[in-house]
């Protein structure tokens, strides 16, 4: 039997390190692709230069307002970025805003960026970008209703009060 077990361990000593230098290759070429090839701003939300990607993808899923405001507290006036799961989101200070908004819609549209963080080419949300429906139906459909949602609404939000709260009794 331990012989046996001796050679399926000879067998599967090539599969295990060709498993390892795989996954060692992955780890480099990220920490590659985040240090060297990625942006120049400092990333919100690192450990150390060590940390890989999923770990802080995952640290950003668990506590995304601590590092948001953690980015806000550090680098008050200098640009920064935290990563998502998706992409690193670069966040800019408050004095590149005039100009940003001063860029034609061919260098930067919001709507563009709309539908790209919506992943609009998987859920259709990329309709925005071929007409204005979504902005039609606010206008014409919505805002000049609002006064007739605005009762239901409250009738909503009492019932859960009373029914979700305790009375305060002794204050």
């Amino acid at each position: 039997m331990s012989l046996m077990l001796e050679s399926l361990a000879v067998r599967e000593a090539p599969k295990m390190m060709a498993v390892v230098i795989i996954l060692f290759l992955y780890y480099t070429g990220t920490l590659f692709l985040m240090y060297v090839a990625g942006h120049k701003a400092p990333l919100v939300g690192l450990r150390s230069y060590f940390d890989h990607r999923l770990t802080v993808n995952y640290r950003f899923f668990r506590g995304a307002a601590a590092i948001i405001n953690d980015g806000y507290s550090k680098y008050k006036n200098k640009p920064w970025a935290f990563a998502r799961a998706d992409i690193d989101m670069l966040v800019l200070p408050q004095k590149y805003v005039e100009e940003l908004r001063n860029l034609p819609s061919s260098v930067a549209s919001p709507t563009v960026a709309h539908a790209h963080n919506l992943m609009g080419s998987h859920t259709n949300m990329d309709i925005i970008l071929r007409n204005n429906l979504h902005f039609r139906t606010l206008v014409e459909k919505l805002t000049p209703n609002l006064n007739s949602l605005t009762r239901p609404m409250q009738d909503e939000l009492e019932y859960a009060v009373t029914r979700d709260l305790p009375d305060c009794k002794g204050a």
